[in-house]
């Protein structure tokens, strides 16, 4: 082990690390092979099928969105009457009347 380390530091060059197997497991263990003119495409279904689900997760959200939205509209209405408030009192502090 330490002649391994003082060989290393010598020759500048690192001793290979152990986590080079995890990568190589990490590899597909089999290559694809070439398709030859007249085959054809597998068809991907799988892009299909998972644009289909996540539109129904979002049709089954529907409710959700919205009461959320009329919540939205709901406290900006309740925002201006509080604003357009604050401007009439504003204008009757001015006035002396108030």
């Amino acid at each position: 082990m330490a002649m391994s380390l003082a060989r290393s530091a010598c020759s500048g060059v690192a001793a290979p690390r152990s986590s080079t197997t995890r990568v190589a497991a990490a590899r597909p263990a089999v290559r694809p092979t070439l398709r030859t003119v007249g085959q054809k495409a597998p068809a991907a279904r799988g892009v299909a099928t998972k644009a289909v689900n996540e539109l129904a997760m979002i049709a089954n959200e529907s409710a959700f969105i919205a009461g959320t939205a009329l919540t939205m509209v709901g406290i900006t209405l309740v925002g201006l009457a509080v604003g357009f408030v604050l401007l009439r009192v504003e204008s009757l502090v001015e006035e002396g009347k108030l």
